[in-house]
């Protein structure tokens, strides 16, 4: 005769680890978006100051150019 109550805990034990494995998925894709979202805001700011460096050399630039 089967024993159901062993074949119950067992599943429920390979479920509980399932679970905690997602869980620890879950946290790392939190972790992992958290950082693309820092390293997008760091990229965003870099590329306004990198085009504020060339309007600004390209303004003065022009008003060397018009002096001359």
């Amino acid at each position: 005769m089967t024993d159901y109550k062993t074949m119950y805990y067992h599943m429920a034990g390979r479920m509980s680890v399932a679970i905690d494995t997602m869980a620890v998925a879950v946290e790392a894709l939190e972790a992992t978006t958290k950082s693309l979202a820092n390293l997008t805001d760091k990229l965003k700011k870099s590329l306004l100051v990198t085009e504020d460096m060339f309007i600004s050399e390209s303004e003065s630039g022009e008003e060397s150019d018009g002096q001359t």
